[in-house]
C-alpha cells in the first residue's frame, strides 16, 4: 500500500498528496481549495508570488478543518530574499496563520527588492535585475536564523528549484540541510542525480508539476493511457502514483471538483507498470517549468 505521508528528518509527516494554489483565484480558486480540504486532502503548497494567499487563508478559515490538520507549505519569494523577515511576517498575516509547517526558498535567485517589479525587476537592458552584494547563501542563512528565532511560527525550512551544486553550497556554507527540496518531478524530468543526492542527504523530494504541467505531452500519451485502462485509473492517477511509489509527495494542482477528488485517490501500480512509466518518460524527456532568472543543470 501506498504511504499517506513522508517522514522528514525532524520527524514532521508530510503528507503524500497536496493541493497546488498557483493561479487559483477568485470564486472558482476559493472554492476548488476548500472542497479540497473538506474532502480529504491535508497540504496545501502556496507561494507569497502566487499573490492569493488572503484567499488561500480564507478557504483554510471557512473550510472547518482544524488548522493543525492542514500542512501548509509557504515560500519566500525572489524579490524579498534580502527581507526575509518581513516577508515571513506579512506571509502569516495574508494566510490568516500563526505558523507554517513548511517555509521553502523559492528559488536560489535573489531579485532587487527594489526594482521595478515585484515578480521580475528587470535593468534598463532588459535583464532581470538581480539583488547586489546577496545571494542564496545569505538567504539559506537568514532562513536558519528565523527558524531558530521563530520556532512556533517556522515548524520546518526547506527550499525549492535546487540543483546539487546549490545545495551544497548552503549546506557547506551553513552545516544545515533543508529538510525538503520541491522541484519539478515528473517521468519526463526524472531527476535522477539529484534525487540520488537527495536521497544520500536525507532531503526529501517533493514534486511539483507531477503530472508535466498545463498541456503535457504525457496527458496524451498511447502508453500512458493503457496502463491507465489496465488499472481503471486516469493517466493524472497514474503519475500521481508513480511519484508516490519513486519515494516523494506530490502536489498536483486543479480547480475541477472532479479532478481534485480523482488526484487524492492514488493505486497500488505492478513494478512492470512503474517501470514502463519510468522508460515512456525517458524517451520524452522535457522539462516544462523554466524561468529568465534561474538556469537547471538536468532534467
Amino acid at each position: 500500500m501506498l504511504p499517506d505521508h513522508f517522514t522528514l528528518t525532524n520527524g514532521q509527516n508530510i503528507p503524500s498528496i497536496g493541493l497546488g494554489t498557483w493561479q487559483l483565484d477568485g470564486d472558482k480558486g476559493y472554492n476548488a481549495i476548500k472542497h479540497a480540504l473538506q474532502n480529504g486532502y491535508k497540504m496545501l503548497d502556496c507561494a507569497f508570488a502566487y499573490t492569493n494567499q488572503e484567499l488561500v487563508g480564507r478557504a483554510i478559515k471557512e473550510s472547518g478543518i482544524a488548522r493543525e490538520d492542514i500542512f501548509v507549505v509557504d515560500k519566500l519569494a525572489n524579490t524579498w530574499h534580502s527581507a526575509a523577515e518581513e516577508n515571513l511576517k506579512l506571509t502569516l498575516e495574508s494566510l490568516g496563520v500563526e505558523y507554517l509547517d513548511l517555509w521553502l526558498m523559492h528559488w536560489p535567485s535573489p531579485l532587487n527588492h527594489h526594482g521595478n517589479d515585484p515578480k521580475t525587476p528587470k535593468l534598463a537592458d532588459g535583464s532581470v535585475d538581480f539583488e547586489k552584494d546577496w545571494d542564496y547563501v545569505k538567504t539559506w542563512k537568514t532562513m536558519v536564523e528565523l527558524y531558530r528565532k521563530y520556532p512556533e511560527k517556522l515548524k520546518s525550512i526547506g527550499v525549492a528549484n535546487f540543483g546539487v551544486k546549490e545545495l551544497e553550497a548552503i549546506i557547506e556554507a551553513t552545516g544545515v540541510v533543508p529538510v525538503v527540496n520541491q522541484v519539478e518531478l515528473h517521468p519526463s524530468c526524472n531527476q535522477q542525480q539529484l534525487f540520488k543526492f537527495c536521497e544520500d542527504h536525507d532531503i526529501q523530494l517533493v514534486a511539483y508539476s507531477p503530472l508535466g504541467s498545463i498541456g503535457s505531452p504525457l496527458l496524451q500519451n498511447k502508453d500512458l493511457a493503457g496502463i491507465a485502462a489496465r488499472n481503471r485509473v486516469t493517466i493524472p492517477q497514474c503519475l500521481i502514483s508513480w511519484g508516490v511509489a519513486n519515494g516523494w509527495p506530490v502536489i498536483p494542482r486543479s480547480s475541477s471538483f472532479e479532478r481534485i477528488d480523482q488526484n487524492l485517490q492514488i493505486v497500488d501500480l505492478s513494478k512492470d507498470d512503474l517501470n514502463e512509466i519510468t522508460i515512456i518518460g525517458s524517451q520524452n524527456r522535457q522539462r516544462f517549468v523554466t524561468a529568465p532568472w534561474h538556469s537547471f543543470a538536468d532534467i
